[in-house]
């Protein structure tokens, strides 16, 4: 069954508590977030992501972009309007939602997977190892990052990252996305285009 991103949100918000070994979608999801003046490089993508969660999907384009100690998510709905600007600093997490149902989980949770998609990698030569409190391991095929996967004690499964073509050991640029996440039962696959890795980058641009 295909919903907009919006419907999908308020199905998610409606939806059964989960048990223990599932968290709810309300819980916090963990993970430590650095501050983004720790994270390198600067860039910015768009994005088409498809979400799916409880059988259910839905679809909505975004823009992320990480410049100085600033990352930014902005969620575009029908006609590239605003739905809602996502902000990490090294103060902490701002959210500001311009219009749908309120967001069924934290927004932290997104900043964490952005994190794990982009940054929480293995230093170079490395296919397996701790970053931060869970453990990390690495597919690589010649220089192309196949997988990556992220696993934490007290957690069943693991959050495993999927890459297309494009995510080297010099730059991490993949044309696809796939995260599968067993904790919280959903799925999100990503179409990514435009990036940009300047040396100072740009503003986000209003839609």
């Amino acid at each position: 069954m295909k919903l907009s991103y919006l419907g999908l949100l308020a199905l998610a918000a409606c939806g059964p508590s989960a048990s223990p070994a599932s968290p709810s979608a309300q819980e916090e999801y963990p993970g430590i977030l650095h501050p983004p003046s720790e994270l390198h490089p600067d860039f910015s993508v768009r994005q088409h992501i498809e979400a799916t969660a409880q059988g259910h999907s839905g679809s909505f384009d975004a823009v992320v972009q990480k410049h100085g100690d600033k990352l930014v998510v902005v969620g575009l709905g029908p006609a590239s309007v605003r739905m809602f600007v996502l902000e990490q600093t090294s103060e902490g997490v701002r959210f500001e939602q311009s219009f749908g149902p309120t967001l069924p989980f934290p927004p932290r949770n997104i900043v964490v997977d952005v994190h794990r998609a982009f940054f929480k990698g293995l230093p170079a030569g490395s296919t397996d190892g701790m970053v931060d409190d869970e453990r990390v391991q690495e597919t690589w095929r010649g220089d192309q990052l196949v997988e990556r996967s992220f696993t934490r004690e007290g957690r069943t499964g693991a959050v495993v990252v999927s890459y297309g073509p494009g995510c080297t050991r010099s730059r991490c640029a993949p044309s696809t996305i796939r995260l599968k996440n067993p904790w919280f039962s959903y799925e999100l696959a990503m179409e990514n285009a435009d990036y940009d890795f300047p040396a100072q980058a740009t503003t986000v641009p209003s839609p």
